[in-house]
């Protein structure tokens, strides 16, 4: 759960709740005038909202994966180990 403070204690407290973002991957929510304004999360999260959310807005992205699902629910699935030894198998028939 998100620690929440207001704009004034972020000011104060500026370098100890990024002490527990970056250390403890605490999530700090900042309100002003009591409603949220800002969100301090660890970077790593950060980054992965941004991918997700540019993988959502591209629409050939988004097509593959609705794709690569609907393969996986008709059991269209390979294991790793299976497309390793298929791959062996062309390696062995190529040479």
């Amino acid at each position: 759960m998100a620690k929440i403070v207001p704009v004034r204690e972020l000011r104060s407290n500026l370098s100890s709740l990024l002490d527990d973002v970056s250390d403890r991957r605490d999530h700090v929510l900042v309100t002003r005038n009591g409603t949220p304004a800002a969100a301090l999360v660890p970077i790593d999260e950060y980054e992965a909202l941004e991918e997700t959310a540019e993988v959502l807005s591209d629409p050939d992205a988004l097509a593959a994966l609705e794709e690569g699902l609907a393969e996986l629910e008709r059991g269209e699935a390979v294991t790793l180990a299976e497309l390793r030894s298929e791959l062996a198998e062309r390696r062995a028939t190529a040479s």
